[in-house]
């Protein structure tokens, strides 16, 4: 059995971090703020969510979930950025010193731990820092620190991309099959990206739940959903098939067969969305060779 993975993406506001996240794991526990699962309507499905105030409930939380028999598929903290702000102004609040940082480090590398720990699959959502120079008081030169993850002090936003596996950043991408955004793991002079597991491309859709399952991974839908799994299959297998003129028809041809059997629209949208992004990541893992010779050319 596959170790756990332990990741965290990032990217500005509204370009559908959360979304992405309920897409690849239906069945997890979300940890958010009040009123981010909204986006859940989308899909047309109810997630298991719990709104906390402290790192220490966030950290009990994981552990609990860890151990529980629900049997969640992972554990998400969504929009870690933001609760890590509110952790940090509740810590300074109390010690404004020094010191406050420090026991805030402290907090944030306890959940790190607790995390990694888990036996399930663990995924922050943050929002980002864009690049900036740091000098001293005086100084005519700095130092050009790459755009990372947002997260209160100097040291973690840098620290913590090098603390999971996979860091994938949402930028956009016009030229790519379906949604626009899209995550990126490739190396970037700008920002802080990678995956130390080998598993993505550079640039693939937005839909972590695809990539595990092109890497192997068992990637649990809702019993009431489970028809999807062999219907994205054949999607994906005829859309491999087909030239980029032919799929169009073909797409409308094959929705109108599947929802006389599942006719919630929401939910045949989702296996076609979960199709193509299956299909380009199959191109992909087809064309690793050739890929790499056109990037080093």
């Amino acid at each position: 059995m596959k170790p756990p993975i332990f990741g965290i993406t990032y990217g500005p506001p509204k370009v559908g971090k959360t979304l992405a996240m309920i897409r690849a794991f239906p069945t997890a526990l979300f940890i958010s703020l009040p009123g981010a699962m909204s986006c859940a309507s989308w899909l047309d499905i109810d997630v298991k969510s719990v709104h906390l105030k402290t790192i220490d409930q966030v950290i009990e939380a994981v552990k609990r979930a860890g151990s529980s028999k629900a049997k969640y598929s992972a554990i998400i903290i969504d929009d870690a950025s933001l609760q890590f702000d509110a952790e940090f102004d509740r810590i300074k609040d109390k010690d404004p010193s020094w010191s406050g940082n420090r026991k805030f480090n402290e907090k944030i590398i306890e959940l790190r731990d607790t995390c990694r720990e888990s036996p399930l699959h663990v995924f922050w959502t943050m929002h980002e820092q864009a690049p900036r120079e740091a000098k001293a008081v005086g100084a005519k030169m700095g130092k050009v620190i790459p755009g990372t993850v947002q997260c209160p002090g100097w040291q973690l936003p840098e620290k913590l991309p090098a603390m999971v596996d996979f860091v994938a950043r949402v930028t956009y991408d016009d030229d790519f099959f379906g949604w626009p955004y899209v995550y990126q793991t490739a190396p970037d002079e700008s920002y802080i990206t990678g995956d130390r597991l080998n598993m993505s491309p550079g640039l693939f859709p937005l839909n972590i739940g695809e990539l595990l399952r092109s890497a192997g991974y068992e990637v649990a839908r809702p019993k009431h959903l489970q028809w999807m799994e062999p219907a994205v299959e054949t999607l994906a297998g005829k859309l491999i098939s087909l030239s980029e003129d032919e799929r169009p028809e073909f797409m409308r041809s094959a929705a109108k067969k599947l929802i006389v059997k599942h006719p919630n629209q929401k939910h045949v949208r989702w296996a076609f969305a979960d199709a193509c992004d299956r299909m380009v990541l199959r191109q992909f893992q087809a064309n690793i060779l050739d890929n790499y010779l056109d990037n080093i050319a």
